[in-house]
């Protein structure tokens, strides 16, 4: 009975250990599927990740790219506005050098013209001599103040003899030589007669006082303006080109800012600039009030601007605060010499930002200042073109609102 049991249980011994190894070898086979599906999953998840990071670089890669254009399309307007503006500030140095020039040759034909006339009357001898006192010619009021009479004075015929007499032209161009030379301050009677080798009381005989001298001098000192019509532009262009005409004027003699006494004393020079800036303003909606307060408010500012280098200049000559030759000194660095950071931090910061360096801007731009009042005269206009607009009331006065006066227009 034994021996048929033991053959029995050594068969279900086998059974049972190839059931354990058949479940052993599908535990394996499971375990390794499982870590096939896991391995299948992780590579999908870095897929998936992967394509996600190469469709953000791309979008990125086009937003840069679509920035990179908008920047150089930009930028070439940028550049061709520049290019533009360039082209129309040269054109407009170009065209206000050449009236310059047309402006000295007009000049020096005139004086040939008036040294062929004196040359002629010398030879023919046949003037005779008139006092300088001579009246206003017959065209012009006989009522004239004097010290505007003296501006509209007929040319005195020149004396015979050896020792020729004076112009009211010589007198006034020894003034200007002295004025710019040394200052207004060294022009006086006896130093104009010593300049031009006569006698202090036989230059009274043309004159009458030194006020009559400044006037003789300011108005021929301003020359006269070029004819500037409707081809040379808007009224912004013209009223441009005539005060950068002014400009070498003034810089040439800057005494012109000091002569307020005579501002008044209206000749034919000073009747010509203002003209020139008030024909400039012709087809704009501005009242004839608002051009004459335009152009007085424009006149002023470049007085103002005159007076200070004036003053800078005789300061440098007088008292050694500048260069030697006489030139402005160095505003910026005289204020900041003189300002504190606690009390003047807003003007050293305009000092180191180089705000007071007035030689380096443009001799041919027009300052900050000018076309700051040019802005506002073009907003005047264009709120008159908008609506209609109320008379303005002007006044010379020196209260609140007041305008300064027009006539100052051929010193600005």
């Amino acid at each position: 009975m034994d021996d048929v049991d033991a053959p029995q249980e050594t068969q279900t011994a086998r059974e049972a250990e190839d059931a354990r190894r058949e479940a052993e070898a599908l535990r394996r086979d499971r375990e390794k599927a499982e870590r096939a599906e896991a391995k299948e999953a992780e590579r999908a998840r870095r897929d998936q990740e992967r394509a996600e990071r190469d469709a953000t670089k791309a979008a990125e890669r086009r937003q840069r790219e679509a920035d990179r254009r908008i920047r150089d399309r930009e930028k070439a307007e940028r550049e061709d506005r520049e290019r533009q503006e360039r082209e129309a500030r040269d054109a407009a140095r170009e065209a206000a050098n050449r009236l310059r020039e047309a402006e000295r040759a007009e000049r020096a034909a005139s004086l040939a013209q008036q040294r062929a006339a004196r040359d002629a009357e010398k030879a023919r001898r046949q003037a005779v001599r008139v006092a300088a006192s001579t009246g206003p010619s017959d065209d012009l009021p006989t009522d004239l103040p004097p010290g505007i009479a003296v501006l509209w004075r007929a040319p005195a015929v020149g004396r015979p003899g050896p020792r020729p007499g004076l112009s009211l032209e010589q007198i006034a161009d020894a003034g200007i030589a002295l004025a710019d030379a040394e200052g207004l301050d060294a022009v006086s009677m006896s130093r104009l007669a010593e300049s031009l080798g006569f006698t202090t009381m036989s230059l009274y005989r043309y004159v009458s006082s030194k006020d009559e001298v400044l006037s003789l001098m300011s108005d021929r000192a301003s020359g006269r303006p070029p004819a500037i019509g409707p081809e040379l532009g808007d009224w912004r262009e013209r009223l441009e080109l005539i005060l950068s005409i002014q400009q070498p004027i003034l810089r040439a003699h800057p005494w012109l800012a000091r002569t307020t006494a005579v501002l008044h004393a209206i000749g034919p020079g000073r009747l010509a600039w203002m003209e020139g800036m008030l024909a400039a303003l012709d087809g704009t909606p501005l009242t004839e009030a608002q051009k004459v307060g335009a152009i007085g408010v424009l006149a002023t500012h470049q007085l103002d601007q005159l007076r200070v280098s004036e003053q800078l200049s005789t300061q440098a000559r007088t008292a050694a605060l500048g260069p030697a030759d006489g030139e402005a000194p160095d505003l910026g660095a005289l204020i900041g010499m003189l300002a504190t950071p606690g009390a003047h931090p807003a003007l050293l910061r305009a000092v180191e930002a180089g705000g007071f360096s007035w030689g380096a801007v443009d001799e041919d731009a027009l300052d900050f200042g000018t076309q700051l009042i040019l802005d506002g005269i073009e907003k005047l206009i264009a709120v008159a073109r908008s609506r209609p607009q109320p008379r303005l009331a002007l006044t010379t006065g020196h209260g609140s609102g007041a305008v300064s006066d027009p006539v100052a227009t051929l010193d600005a």
